[in-house]
């Protein structure tokens, strides 16, 4: 059988109040040498994140941060749906945008919300899945990086 969606709205037990209302999680002050330290430890050898005269030669005019610097920043989950279904849950994975790099000297601040409550159903028996969306914008509101982070409900017993 074919997965298919299934209408969340009359099924599925969770707190729809929390539904695209996003919050403040938190904020970072990136610094060069927090990027170089990262850079390093990934055996990134890339001059845009490891030398600050490069980088303020290159395309940005400022050291970057690589793509998963973003996991560094210590921010908050956000609303919870509280998703009252099945017997047990999973992180089901993460879809990330990259939309600009985060350079040196930027504050970081990010918000969340629930972006979305949904359940599928296919050979294995219903799924619920919650999707957290987390933007992280600059102190100029500069979108860099969009997360959306997917945790799965499901029976086991099915």
């Amino acid at each position: 059988m074919a997965d298919t969606e299934v209408d969340v709205t009359d099924t599925i037990d969770f707190d729809r109040s929390v539904l695209g209302v996003e919050v403040e999680v938190g904020s970072h002050e990136v610094t060069a040498d927090e990027i170089i330290a990262y850079a390093t430890a990934l055996g990134e050898t890339n001059p845009l994140h490891v030398d600050e005269a490069a980088a303020k030669a290159g395309p940005y005019g400022a050291l970057i941060a690589p793509p998963l610097f973003y996991n560094v920043l210590r921010v908050g989950a956000g609303p919870d749906p509280k998703v009252n279904f099945g017997t047990t849950g999973f992180d089901a994975g993460q879809h990330v945008e990259f939309v600009e790099p985060i350079k040196a000297g930027e504050t970081i601040h990010a918000k969340a919300k629930v972006h979305n409550v949904y359940a599928k159903t296919g050979r294995t028996g219903t799924m619920v899945f919650a999707v957290r969306r987390t933007t992280f914008s600059n102190q100029n509101g500069e979108l860099k990086v969009v997360l959306d982070r997917i945790n799965v409900r499901r029976d086991i017993r099915q």
